[in-house]
């Protein structure tokens, strides 16, 4: 009779190298030779010599045969052997699926087509005025330049921070930090779109990337800008002269209509914008927001609305006879204004600078701005050359007590805005 050796079942198969000491580790599946099924423990079948294997698990009451990896190549030992162990391990865990294992579906879960299948969603997003065109090409951009060449042949649930650092790391050191950042933003988006989808369990973790070598704005004040409209032909003077008072963006200032504008109330509704060349009937925020519009801005547009159709478009290029672009608005801007700053910053930049230097509460100066939070207005509230000039100058002098009062018409900014 046999002397018992004191190990239970998985510690004595542990002892032979066949699997871990943990006594909860299951113990599902073999893997058998392909020629006559017999259970192999080495490179070849002991039997019959053959070298090529495959997994077999009866799990569930259900019997499973895995032949082939993810590439689609049969298996031998050590491949077979890698993969019982992750199976086993996630049946231990509960999350096993043998769907995932079936050649079909690996290559379903290949990174070049599920991001395939990411953009085509995305697109129908687009089509469905859920996501802006301009978004929409520089996911395919990133796809196509950046993704597909990279993490092409790897399944999904196998990308690991390890994977996503090294990416990181390769991007091509040209571009710009928000450039790569937003890419990496881009593929975040991708992982989390998986996990949604219930492709993917957990997104993996996501390497940060520092700095910032972004260009700082430089607004202008409005005695700058009345000296570039001087210089801005009469006929393309209203638009931009308009988006000097109200701060509205490129795209929703050439979106606007005539039905936008309620001469009465003396307020503007922003509904739209081109993203693009493609108009879009929703705004970069997805807010639809009424605005006030100053003396001058309420002028401008009693004076373009004038014998329009309600679906007009409000600005009209006299050139083209049709409405404006935000390219046409850049390029004469450029043209004509004999200032070194881009349209968007001697727009939209400075007139919410401009509030903030008139210390503008905060919140107002969001609401103006339209900015979903107000982390984003609170970037704008930095000091100009002239005030820090002004404080440096001021440094050390004290009023002294009794002395006179300074009028406040003195630093009363002169100009009409809005009614805040």
């Amino acid at each position: 009779m046999p002397k018992h050796s004191g190990l239970t079942k998985s510690e004595g198969t542990a002892t032979l190298g066949l699997y871990p000491y943990d006594r909860r580790f299951s113990m599902n599946g073999t893997i058998r030779c392909n020629k006559c099924f017999t259970n192999m423990t080495g490179t070849t079948c002991s039997k019959c010599g053959y070298p090529i294997c495959y997994i077999y698990l009866y799990w569930k009451k259900k019997r499973y045969k895995f032949t082939k990896d993810k590439d689609d190549y049969q298996f031998d030992y050590h491949r077979a052997n890698r993969l019982l162990g992750v199976i086993r391990l996630e049946i231990d865990q509960k999350t096993f699926n043998p769907d995932n294992y079936l050649p079909g579906k690996v290559k379903e879960r290949l990174m070049e087509n599920k991001l395939t299948d990411w953009l085509e969603q995305k697109s129908e997003e687009e089509q469905a005025n859920e996501m802006s065109p301009e978004t929409i090409r520089h996911y395919q951009a990133y796809v196509k330049q950046h993704f597909i060449p990279y993490f092409k042949g790897l399944d999904v649930k196998e990308v690991e921070f390890s994977h996503l650092e090294n990416f990181k790391d390769k991007l091509p050191k040209r571009l710009k930090i928000k450039t790569r950042r937003n890419i990496l933003n881009a593929l975040h988006s991708f992982f989390r779109w998986l996990k949604r989808k219930g492709i993917i369990k957990e997104v993996p973790n996501f390497p940060d990337i520092k700095g910032n070598d972004a260009e700082v704005r430089t607004s202008i004040d409005i005695e700058q800008q009345r000296e570039a409209l001087n210089k801005i032909p009469g006929h393309h003077r209203d638009i931009f002269e308009f988006s000097f008072e109200t701060g509205l963006r490129g795209g929703e200032l050439c979106a606007l209509k005539a039905k936008d504008i309620d001469i009465k109330k003396k307020h503007i509704l922003v509904q739209r914008s081109f993203s693009g060349t493609k108009l879009r009937e929703t705004t970069k925020t997805n807010r639809k927001i009424y605005l006030p519009l100053s003396d001058k801005a309420l002028e401008i547009a009693k004076r373009n609305v004038k014998d329009k159709a309600p679906d007009a478009f409000l600005f009209i290029n006299e050139r083209t006879q049709r409405h404006y672009t935000t390219m046409a608005l850049w390029q004469n801007w450029r043209k004509y204004s004999g200032i070194e700053v881009s349209f968007y910053e001697a727009s939209r930049h400075s007139f919410i600078t401009q509030l903030v230097e008139d210390n503008v509460n905060p919140l107002v100066a969001r609401e103006l701005a339209r900015h979903t939070n107000i982390q984003t207005t609170q970037k704008y509230y930095h000091a100009t050359a002239t005030k820090l000039r002004d404080i440096v100058n001021n440094r050390g002098k004290v009023v002294p007590i009794g002395g006179d009062k300074v009028s406040t018409d003195e630093v009363k900014p002169d100009r009409n805005r809005t009614g805040f």
